[in-house]
């Protein structure tokens, strides 16, 4: 259910290139300069940077070598980050922006500008990069406690022509994020991610035009922080990584500059679980932390989902104690959720939705046994509007019911997870589908 209609992503080489104007021969020979002083003899060959560029095949070591010191890359960065991720790529996100409402604005600037449509594959930020991020963020919002919203800094006075925004078009951009969050639940991302674009950039143009009054400003720049987390949200269900990051740092950045503590926590979130789906458990587990370092002001069932986050992460690294005090906390908060404070954006989170990150968490811990009958339940309860999530869960169980043995069961709800995904264009969907039916076939 792949997105058969979009452009390959780029090569990180091919940007490489472009920026230092090279061509093939050009990068060849680059390469081939720096062996000799490196003391490799090397022919400068125009048809192996193609190949590495177009054919995904990883250049030895010497070229390797050889190519970052043409760049100034470190070698303890090319042994620490496999090809190609030490390459020195445009990551779609300006350095030194500041946290302020004109900061905010230049980086959906960028992403809207290019950030948003790189490669799939390779996140913007991972290790220690990640770490640092989560730092300079923790750094602002503590610096920002107390302080009121942020207005100062380059472009945060009108800067184009046309009317301000007033209260009937926030309002609209308002009721649409919540509309396109209702069209990701049946569709999956890849339906929804272009009109988001769409919409960032009229939320864009309307906060360039400068500050609303009335509270109108703040209203604005939380339905972009809204757009900017379902573009991430969206990215990440049809495995664009590094376009997921890009918008949920974007969002982190608009989040900020309205004070949105839960937005910001709902971003770090959506940032920790696009971290598990890449296999990066240590920064899944760091961008929780995050979540929950902002969430001490929010509704009972924010923190029980944001739980769940961390679950997930614990999951990933094996770490069965702690992902299980994780879930039950998650129980134990969403018990005590009244629902009436709520923002809007958690309405997904309910009982179905916590029995099934519970069955997937235990799924990945290995514990089938346990985890089948809690997918089974949130099937059983689930709204059957959500679909992209139905058919990703009725997916699991099947899975979960092929490690255990119990192929009936298994073979029929592979069957229906099959059907459900005739509708639902999500990649994320597609790969637990084949999942099932390859643990299905070995089962057998």
């Amino acid at each position: 259910m792949a997105d058969d209609t979009a452009p390959a992503p780029p090569h990180p080489l091919a940007s490489v290139r472009r920026s230092h104007g090279w061509s093939y021969q050009d990068l060849a020979r680059v390469v081939a300069d720096n062996a000799r002083a490196l003391g490799v003899p090397m022919a400068a060959r125009r048809e192996k940077v193609w190949r590495w560029e177009h054919w995904g095949v990883v250049p030895e070591r010497d070229s390797q070598r050889a190519l970052a010191r043409a760049l100034g890359v470190p070698l303890r960065e090319v042994d620490a980050r496999p090809w190609p991720g030490w390459l020195p790529t445009f990551d779609g996100i300006p350095d030194g922006l500041p946290w302020t409402r004109a900061g905010g604005l230049d980086a959906l600037d960028a992403l809207l500008d290019g950030g948003g449509r790189d490669p799939r594959s390779h996140p913007v930020l991972e290790g220690r990069r990640f770490l640092d991020a989560v730092s300079d963020w923790s750094a602002a919002t503590d610096g920002a406690r107390g302080s009121g919203p942020s207005q100062g800094g380059p472009g945060a006075v009108a800067g184009r022509e046309g009317p301000a925004a007033d209260e009937e078009t926030v309002a609209w951009l308002e009721r649409g994020v919540l509309g396109l969050r209702r069209l990701d639940d049946r569709l999956g991302g890849a339906a929804v991610r272009h009109r988001v674009e769409a919409d960032l950039r009229i939320a864009l143009d309307l906060l360039r035009r400068g500050p609303c009054r009335d509270g109108l400003d703040a209203r604005l720049l939380r339905a972009a922080a809204g757009l900017a987390q379902l573009g991430g949200w969206s990215a990440t269900d049809c495995g664009r990584h590094g376009a997921a990051q890009r918008h949920f740092l974007t969002g982190l950045r608009l989040a900020h500059g309205a004070e949105d503590r839960p937005q910001a926590a709902n971003l770090w979130a959506g940032m920790s679980l696009q971290a598990v789906f890449a296999g990066r458990h240590d920064d899944a587990l760091a961008a929780a932390r995050a979540a929950e370092s902002v969430a001490a002001g929010a509704t009972s069932r924010t923190r029980a989902m944001l739980a769940t986050r961390r679950a997930r992460a614990h999951a990933g690294l094996g770490e069965d104690s702690a992902c299980r005090r994780s879930l039950e906390e998650a129980g134990r908060l969403l018990d005590t959720a009244p629902g009436d404070d709520d923002p809007s954006w958690i309405y997904w989170f309910d009982e179905a939705e916590l029995c099934a990150q519970s069955g997937i968490a235990l799924l990945d811990l290995g514990r089938a046994e346990e985890a089948a009958p809690l997918l089974e339940k949130a099937l059983a309860i689930q709204d059957p509007l959500y679909r992209r999530d139905r058919t990703l869960y009725t997916a699991r169980a099947a899975l979960a019911r092929a490690l255990t043995g119990d192929l009936g069961t298994a073979r029929a709800l592979t069957g229906d997870a099959v059907e459900l995904a005739r509708d639902c264009g999500s990649p994320r969907v597609a790969i637990a589908v084949e999942q099932a039916r390859t643990a299905l076939s070995a089962a057998r």
